[in-house]
């Protein structure tokens, strides 16, 4: 079978008239693309068999070049030109600067708490605590129980002779 292009004359009469009907060549154009997305859509569908296979067998011939794994740690395979040797150096050097990042974050923490105990000083002038409370020792607040068994003889009695207030007289003015 012969392709129309190669016998195909621009002077011809035949080819003038094919050219003058405009819904003839649209309808060449739509039959084209039509054909066209056929023919890709059957290559497509016919492809997808081997498509599938090519990916199982990437997945399994990657999944034989991996190691085995007997625990739950990753298994890493080395590519390039690094070593063993090597791959072990720079673990344990990562494993090193964790410890000292770890140590210095306690040490960091150590010294904020202690700084702030002294900024806040939360025990500080006990003696000021005292006076204001009005006490001397701990002891005087525990000395007689209002709510042991002993009932009534041991509540607390207050002693008039300590609770006197002093006034200081101020001078009148005349």
């Amino acid at each position: 079978m012969k392709s129309d292009r190669n016998h195909l004359d621009t002077n011809s009469a035949d080819a003038k008239d094919e050219v003058s009907s405009g819904s003839f060549s649209l309808l060449t154009w739509i039959q084209g693309v039509v054909g066209s997305i056929g023919r890709t859509t059957v290559r497509f569908v016919r492809n997808i068999p081997s498509r599938l296979q090519n990916k199982y067998m990437r997945y399994r011939n990657e999944k034989k070049r991996l190691p085995r794994r007997k625990t739950k740690s990753k298994v890493y395979v080395l590519a390039g030109y690094t070593t063993k040797a090597y791959v072990n150096r720079r673990f344990a050097a990562n494993a090193v600067q964790q410890i000292i990042r770890k140590t210095l974050l306690g040490l960091i923490l150590l010294v904020f708490l202690v700084i702030m105990y002294k900024l806040l000083d939360p025990l500080g002038n006990t003696n000021e605590l005292k006076q204001i409370i009005g006490i001397d020792k701990i002891d005087d607040l525990a000395q007689e129980d209002p709510f042991s068994d002993t009932g009534a003889a041991n509540q607390i009695q207050i002693n008039i002779a300590t609770v006197t207030p002093s006034v200081t007289p101020t001078p009148a003015a005349t």
